[in-house]
């Protein structure tokens, strides 16, 4: 060749043409765009089989963390986990602590089967034993008979009370009001006979129409700024008051709220020997299922996570084909004999691809959630995951492992080119695994598991990439064998 003479075209030793490669490289983006887009169309047709199998990981991720959250809860209550326990939480039930109202179950099984629960003493709507004070029956008594030292308006609901009940209780109350100190028969025998006068007048309708009552049932008229400057005055009484004065009420609940009514007004004439009225309600446990189900917290979530999971899945089907094609394109360059190196190591190409797939799917997804949810655990946080949020970490995972599997095809191919030698590999092998630790650490959420489970398998493909350049036998030019020097 001839120094002094520039060579004007690049490809004048190659078998193809510059316009040849750019024409053999729009065919080869054409044809993988084409595929990509059958793949896509895939992809969107089975988006929603692929978002429920990539929500299976997460699922049961958070069911085990469920069911080890009640485990700890019942060391806590018990110091161990009863026998009969560990077969439901094995099978992924987990105890949920609840509380309920006795008497609201029995009202309502009784409008389902009306002869249940006749033998029961449970008054849902009256006067129970746990409201009183029993110390403060006496004072109670005397308040009601005698009436003095009280203020007018309490003087006149006492009064209405004491007109409301017969005379035989009129003795009853009047013997306990002289006795100060009770015994504990006496006591839980006027605490029967209080409980019985004053549940009976709870029944009566003419109690709550009386008029001493009639300012605290009586609704507050709204002023012109009612609202704008302070809260609006509550009346819980007046709130009943309305129920039963509402035509839309049921007439099968009007009796209830008129006791209901009736009890509030005499339990708030005695403030001081009367217990708050509230709901009897009692623990009990109840065993659910673990169905955890991921959220989607906008409107347009749902579709942008089929949009995404299309996508993604299409890639990742035409993932096979691209590389197909980029090798396609390699070996339109080569000479014949060399195309025969193409058959290798396009199948090991889509082999590696596979193969860092079902890595992250099975073997990666499930430790990484586990080590990850941990935290919340001993943070007493429960997890509530985002499908768009999870769907792109599922989504990416598989396919940067996919993609990263391919290190020792790409090793050998710069090898191959004279871009790196093999010596170069084995020479810098401590600062190559150092890259492939930091860049695992960027291709992988922020734990170390996901970080591990990546850069190991990059570690061993590296040196297996090491051995291929040394045992795959290097292509020489059969052209080269008559060339001159």
């Amino acid at each position: 060749m001839n120094l002094n003479e520039p060579n004007e075209d690049l490809f004048e030793e190659s078998r193809m043409s510059f316009g040849e490669h750019l024409e053999e490289l729009r065919k080869v983006l054409i044809k993988s765009l084409i595929g990509v887009a059958i793949a896509c169309t895939i992809g969107f047709y089975i988006a929603e089989n692929v978002v429920s199998i990539l929500t299976e990981p997460l699922s049961d991720a958070a069911n085990a963390f469920e069911t080890a959250a009640a485990e700890t809860k019942l060391m806590n209550d018990y110091g161990y986990v009863p026998p009969e326990y560990q077969p439901l939480l094995k099978e992924g039930f987990v105890p949920r602590a609840r509380w309920v109202d006795p008497g609201q179950i029995v009202v309502s099984l009784k409008s389902v089967v009306p002869e249940f629960g006749n033998s029961i003493d449970l008054d849902t709507y009256g006067f129970r034993a746990e409201h009183f004070k029993k110390d403060k029956l006496p004072e109670l008594c005397q308040r009601l008979s005698e009436q003095d030292g009280e203020t007018e308006d309490v003087s006149n609901k006492l009064a209405a009370v004491w007109d409301g009940l017969n005379d035989e209780e009129h003795s009853a109350l009047i013997k306990i009001a002289n006795t100060p100190s009770l015994s504990a028969d006496e006591s839980s025998t006027s605490l029967r006979q209080v409980m019985n006068a004053l549940n009976r007048l709870t029944l009566s309708r003419d109690l709550f129409l009386d008029d001493a009552f009639a300012s605290d049932v009586q609704p507050v008229s709204p002023g012109l700024f009612s609202g704008l400057f302070s809260e609006p005055e509550k009346r819980p009484l007046a709130d009943l008051k309305s129920t039963l004065d509402d035509p839309e009420t049921d007439e099968a609940d009007l009796p209830n709220v008129q006791r209901r009514l009736n009890r509030a007004i005499i339990a708030s004439i005695f403030p001081e020997q009367i217990n708050p009225i509230r709901l009897g309600i009692q623990p009990i446990q109840l065993w659910e299922k673990t169905e955890f189900r991921p959220q989607a917290l906008s409107p347009t979530e749902g579709f942008f996570v089929w949009l995404k999971a299309g996508l993604f899945t299409g890639l990742t089907i035409a993932g096979p084909w691209i590389f197909y094609q980029i090798w396609a394109f390699v070996a339109a360059g080569l000479y014949p004999h060399e195309r025969k190196y193409i058959h290798i190591f396009l199948p090991i190409s889509i082999v590696l691809f596979v193969a860092g797939v079902l890595l992250a799917f099975y073997f990666v997804f499930q430790p990484v959630l586990g080590f990850l949810f941990s935290f919340n655990r001993s943070l007493g946080i429960a997890p509530q995951m985002r499908i768009g949020e999870w769907l792109s970490f599922a989504l990416f995972l598989p396919l940067g492992f996919g993609i990263a599997f391919q290190l020792p095809l790409v090793m050998l191919f710069l090898n191959r080119i004279d871009l790196i030698k093999v010596e170069t590999y084995l020479g810098h092998w401590r600062i190559s695994v150092m890259v492939i630790f930091v860049l695992s650490m960027f291709l992988t959420p922020a734990d170390p598991i996901s970080l591990l489970l990546l850069a190991i398998p990059l570690t061993l493909l590296y040196f297996l990439g090491i051995g291929m350049c040394y045992w795959l036998p290097t292509p020489k030019n059969p052209f080269d064998d008559g060339a001159t020097e």
